[in-house]
């Protein structure tokens, strides 16, 4: 069962009015049975009225506002400028990283999302990471599941998100792109972890060099025919023939400088380096210049009295930028247009910011990187203001995760978190939903629910730190907490022997128990390492899934729910992260496509895979079990049917977010009356589905 980011009591910031947002996405994300929503992939939304087997759009049911606090996590990693066009790449994460592409046609004053168009298998969990601007066009370079992740665009502002691309293979790293006359190079790491060099001509289709360099790639930068790498260490190496044969760069010490080199980028009429310096007690950055690579002359410093250290350091043919923090707390804004003579543009406050790139513009300079922990977006000597990404359309995801759908006493709830506080919305007919409320559901720290239970005292939610208590499921009152240090529950379930939570406390596995949802006792045993995530009442007492250490399946049982004693599982990876029952018969999906199955309450297990990149959500009927996922090389809505969880048959249902462009996702399943209900997202719209069991 997925958990909120982030251990109770901390509450993450996302960045107002005085602060921009960067929070366009790429996609749409389902992580471990979670909805996230992403945005930039053209994905339409759903109309109001399902198709024939058909989704409706949920908007209106499942409402929510942004928020300063939400639970996100926003960071900008790379910025790129060409002429008045401007583009920020990086990722907003909440459970996982998702990507965020976004462009100014005017010099940075007015901004949007990019569209991103996906092209066939391109996966939706691809995050960009570096961008740049050539004369063939712009290209950025990133990460996902399959490996490295290209993007490429004629103009800045549409971008394809390519499929396959040509020359990386999987385990490869990039950490560097940069504009070449013909082209893009990256610098990196192959899947042997060996230094590797990767050029372009389009950024589509790469050709991929070993390079023998001594070091990993940090950074790299081309100019009059050459390539020059920097390397962790420090260390400069050079090619001049696109990376088949390297030679160390010489870069010698001047005016105090001192140590390994700590930024490399091309400019104003070649490559330029830094070092750090100093001269007498104050220290100052010292910069080189070379037409070639190889021989390497002083050009400049920049020497304040508040300096620091170098941050950043970023150029073009036009000039070059560079980011000093200051021993008073603010950052300084530095510009230079020949690499001799640097302009001071502003001294920014600091309020927690962490500027990690920027980029010249026109006028002035852009500068991005991280607030806090949401996004930071700003243009000194281009506007006065931070740039407000709050009013940018599209630009800001509001917090809106559907964990999971339970049904007991008469009432089905949807539970997860939105705004940042955790969430429950209830019905008795599947039609008319309400939001719950009660002082349970706010308070310090990001909340989110992950699981929930019912029996004869009533209801109990439990998510990260966050447990919670209801008579009907509309009012919620916070629990008694258990006593453990840091608790991190993730499931819930009802039996014979009272109510069981579990999750971990300590960095180890843990369950509580309680008769009565007034005090609650911590279970023991030979739990391992490792953290529990589900656990289901059996006719035997209780059963507890999740994962080892070593990040293995794991299996536990329980008489009472206060005893527990581990199962011996069949060798597999991955975590165990839902369980559901039938009687005795138990089934349990986890990472990616791992399905476990139990004939005996839990005593002994199978475990096997589904055709599926990701099995999301999971519920028991009166004739078996239902599973939805995602089939293998889709992004749409498949149901995976068993009488005795050991055979499985899909199908492949059809209609308005179920199927069609876009990523569309099912995130909870439960039965209701002779129908089942399901929410889930289709693009950027969440959405409810009632259908006939398979």
């Amino acid at each position: 069962m997925p958990t909120p980011p982030g251990p109770p009591g901390q509450r993450v910031f996302r960045p107002g009015m005085r602060s921009g947002i960067a929070v366009a996405a790429v996609a749409t994300l389902i992580a471990g049975g979670v909805a996230y929503l992403l945005k930039g992939e053209g994905v339409p939304g759903v109309s109001s009225g399902p198709a024939a087997d058909g989704a409706t759009d949920a908007s209106g049911v499942f409402a929510v506002q942004a928020a300063l606090y939400d639970g996100h996590e926003q960071a900008i990693t790379s910025v790129a400028v060409s002429g008045d066009t401007a583009v920020t790449v990086g990722s907003e994460t909440v459970d996982r990283p998702r990507g965020q592409i976004l462009v100014s046609s005017d010099a940075a004053e007015q901004w949007r999302v990019a569209e991103v168009r996906r092209e066939g298998s391109a996966s939706p969990f691809d995050v960009p990471r570096v961008v740049a601007a050539s004369g063939n066009g712009w290209a950025a370079l990133g990460a996902g599941p399959a490996g490295v992740a290209v993007w490429t665009s004629t103009d800045g502002g549409t971008w394809t998100h390519r499929a396959a691309p040509q020359g990386f293979q999987r385990g490869d790293t990039v950490t560097s792109l940069t504009a070449t006359p013909n082209g893009f190079a990256a610098a990196g790491s192959g899947h042997d972890g060996k230094p590797t060099l990767w050029t372009s001509a389009d950024g589509a289709a790469w050709q991929r060099v070993a390079a023998s360099v001594e070091g990993a790639p940090a950074s790299v930068a081309a100019a009059g025919g050459a390539l020059v790498v920097l390397t962790e260490e420090g260390e400069l190496w050079r090619s001049a023939d696109n990376g088949g044969t390297w030679t160390r760069a010489e870069v010698p010490e001047a005016d105090g400088s001192y140590g390994p080199v700590v930024a490399l980028a091309n400019g104003p009429g070649g490559f330029f380096a830094a070092r750090e310096g100093k001269s007498g007690d104050r220290r100052r950055a010292v910069f080189y210049r070379s037409a070639d690579g190889v021989g390497w002359n002083r050009a400049s410093v920049i020497d304040r009295r508040t300096y620091d250290r170098l941050a950043a350091l970023n150029g073009t043919s036009g000039g070059l930028t560079a980011l000093v923090p200051l021993t008073d707390g603010r950052l300084a804004v530095q510009r230079s247009d020949d690499g001799v003579k640097w302009e001071s543009v502003e001294r920014l406050e600091g309020d927690g910011k962490n500027a990690t790139t920027t980029a010249a513009l026109p006028k002035g300079v852009l500068v991005a990187g991280t607030q806090d922990n949401g996004a930071y977006l700003t243009a000194p000597g281009a506007r006065h203001d931070d740039i407000d990404l709050l009013a940018v359309p599209g630009a800001v995801t509001p917090d809106r995760t559907l964990t999971r759908l339970l049904s007991g006493g008469g009432t089905t709830l949807a539970i997860g978190s939105g705004a940042g506080d955790a969430a429950v919305w209830h019905t008795r007919d599947g039609e008319s939903w309400t939001r719950a409320g009660g002082d349970g559901l706010g308070g310090p720290g990001v909340q989110r629910l992950a699981d929930a239970a019912h029996g004869p005292k009533g209801w109990v939610a439990a998510g990260g730190g966050v447990l919670v208590t209801s008579a009907n499921g509309a009012a919620w009152a916070p629990a008694t907490a258990p006593k453990a240090d840091k608790p991190d529950m993730s499931g819930a379930t009802y039996g014979t022997s009272g109510y069981v939570v579990v999750g971990a406390a300590s960095g180890a596995p843990a369950a509580w128990h309680s008769a009565d949802l007034t005090a609650w006792t911590q279970g023991t045993g030979d739990l391992g390492d490792g953290r529990m995530r589900d656990v289901v009442a059996t006719s035997a007492g209780y059963a507890a899934v999740g994962e080892s250490a070593a990040n293995v399946p794991a299996a536990w049982t329980s008489a009472d729910g206060t005893t527990w004693t581990p199962v011996r599982l069949p060798q597999a990876s991955g975590a165990l992260t839902k369980v559901i029952a039938r009687g005795d018969v138990l089934v349990a999906t986890g990472d990616g496509n791992l399905v476990g199955v139990s004939a005996d309450a839990g005593k002994t297990w199978t475990l096997s895979t589904l055709e599926a990149s990701a099995i999301t959500a999971s519920a028991a009927t009166n004739s078996g079990f239902v599973l939805a996922g995602t089939p293998s090389g889709t992004s749409d809505v498949a149901l995976w049917t068993s009488a005795d969880g050991r055979s499985w048959e899909v199908r492949r249902p059809e209609g308005d977010g179920l199927t069609g462009d876009g990523s569309q996702r099912i995130t909870g399943l439960t039965a209701l009356g002779d129908e089942l209900l399901a929410t889930g997202t289709n693009g950027t719209t969440p959405t409810l589905w009632r259908t006939d069991p398979p």
